[in-house]
């Protein structure tokens, strides 16, 4: 495997500035995905031209309760935007041995959702690929999407999808934060992959590092 330079050096500064910090940069990031994650509402009368799920590694080739919850939430939206079609991202993760989109797919066709309206990416393996692959694939650059993702989930999407240029609206799958311990210790990971992101844009911003801007923007940048 080749060793991603890139990666590791935006790693590095990450953790630089939250020690250098003392903590605070991951406590801003901290409060900024939980309020995020609490206040969120998806309208779902919203006239979104496109919809966009966000893939989640599957289980035993399924998906998991929380995929279920973004696929759910696309029916819904659909059902109610008979003009919307819907872009189901992912490709082949972990050991699964059918791609994250296939299976979404499959879920939205036993909801009721027509096969026309359904559109696949096959190739991404995380969120920032999602988000890239998605940009690349659309016909309409401008166009207005409901990005649909869970609640923990939805302040680094909409982040991302930002520096691809992509005119996302939040759409959280759930219709409220549960406060369990478990989405408390995935909102602080959410925190620090912010820190990890934005520490990556703009040291290669201020490096003029190609290979990272065109990893996380658009070209037009």
């Amino acid at each position: 495997m080749r060793f991603d330079y890139d990666r590791y050096t935006a790693l590095s500064l990450s953790v630089a500035v939250i020690l250098v910090t003392a903590g605070i940069s991951l406590i801003v990031s901290f409060m900024y995905v939980f309020s995020i994650a609490k206040n969120e509402e998806c309208l779902i009368s919203n006239k979104a031209e496109m919809l966009i799920v966000l893939g989640k590694k599957l289980k035993n080739n399924l998906p998991d309760e929380e995929y279920m919850a973004r696929l759910n939430r696309a029916a819904q939206v659909l059902k109610n935007n008979q003009d919307s079609k819907v872009y189901v991202l992912g490709g082949m993760t972990g050991i699964a041995s059918v791609a994250e989109s296939d299976a979404g797919k499959k879920v939205l066709l036993s909801l009721g959702v027509n096969d026309k309206r359904v559109f696949l990416e096959k190739d991404s393996s995380h969120t920032l690929e999602n988000l890239k692959n998605f940009y690349e694939l659309s016909n309409d650059k401008n166009q207005k999407v409901l990005l649909i993702t869970n609640r923990y989930h939805m302040a680094r999407s909409i982040i991302m999808a930002k520096g691809f240029k992509i005119n996302a609206l939040s759409c959280p799958a759930e219709d409220n934060l549960k406060y369990t311990i478990l989405n408390m210790g995935k909102i602080i990971t959410e925190a620090f992959y912010i820190n990890f992101y934005l520490a990556g844009k703009y040291w290669a911003i201020l490096t003029n590092n190609e290979r990272i801007l065109d990893r996380i923007s658009t070209t037009n940048r």
